[in-house]
């Protein structure tokens, strides 16, 4: 079962809301085997209030980028078809619904299955 802390999503939710009214991305950093996430990673994106997007070639060819997060400023953290097809590279990808809050992020997997995350 994953493990996240939970200052990392408060990091998370306070970039998002700075960015509101467009959609922010970041990635997260980690280990793997441990399901164990360590760190956000934020990396230049293009963002609108509909998308937002990284250019692929611009990613570290690291294997501590284990997942992705994103934010959805006026909708639910239901990850829509574009965020599946995204979220099929990476283990554990997160989706921060409106309002920002904790109990307003889902958390999927590689297909789009929410999964349970503990936080610490």
């Amino acid at each position: 079962m994953w493990r996240i802390k939970k200052s990392l999503l408060l990091d998370a939710i306070n970039s998002a809301q700075r960015y509101m009214p467009t959609e922010f991305i970041c990635f997260l950093g980690g280990d793997r085997k441990k399901e164990y996430v360590e760190e956000i990673v934020f990396l230049p994106s293009n963002t609108s209030e509909t998308s937002a997007s990284i250019d692929e070639y611009s990613m570290p060819i690291d294997d501590t980028i284990i997942g992705s997060l994103h934010s959805h400023p006026f909708s639910t953290n239901h990850p829509s078809r574009q965020d599946k097809k995204f979220f099929s590279k990476y283990p554990l990808n997160l989706v921060l619904g409106y309002p920002y809050s904790i109990e307003s992020i889902g958390f999927y997997d590689q297909k789009g299955e929410k999964v349970i995350v503990l936080l610490e």
